[in-house]
């Protein structure tokens, strides 16, 4: 699981956003990330023929974190995006929001099974601080893409350990 340098293109995406903390058990259906994917394929399902489009790959999922280091330190708050890529955004349906996301160098990572749960603390807290790596900052917030694609991705509870994802989280070096 160890995370591949690499240069990535910027992305622009549509979908759906929840902000807040992260409450129940994690990776779950019944938590409000779980809830935001509900609603977004609920959407997806309903508006399909937007989506076929202006998605340039229908099958593919993102959850994008984005936080505030010390605003999340005080209220354990921080935005989840949930969407598609998209070849653009003016005339996205209403219940939609865009994100435009940069180009530049990421950690990328395939987490598999149960690693799905813990890749974050291995990323953040074994790997990067012996990288020679920091996490690149925009404005005042981080960001991180999780990439789910069908047919990688079976699902949760007992289909986890049969998944594989894709994360990216932007970096630069270290002074």
């Amino acid at each position: 699981m160890k995370p591949q340098i690499i240069e990535k293109d910027g992305m622009i995406l549509a979908g759906m956003v929840y902000y807040g903390p992260l409450s129940g058990e994690g990776w779950s259906g019944e938590n409000p990330i779980g809830q935001l994917w509900q609603r977004f394929n609920k959407f997806f399902d309903k508006e399909f023929k937007w989506v076929e489009n202006h998605a340039l790959t229908p099958e593919v999922g993102y959850e994008i974190n984005i936080w505030n280091e010390e605003e999340f330190q005080e209220t354990k708050c921080f935005y989840v995006f949930v969407g598609v890529e998209v070849d653009r955004l003016d005339d996205m349906p209403l219940e939609l929001v865009g994100k435009v996301l940069p180009a530049g160098t990421y950690a990328h990572t395939m987490p598999k099974g149960q690693e799905i749960t813990t890749w974050e603390d291995y990323v953040y807290n074994e790997w990067l601080p012996e990288s020679g790596y920091q996490l690149a900052c925009f404005g005042d917030y981080h960001f991180q893409i999780q990439r789910y694609e069908e047919g990688r991705f079976k699902g949760l509870g007992e289909l986890l350990k049969e998944s594989e994802i894709d994360v990216y989280v932007p970096i630069t070096k270290s002074a």
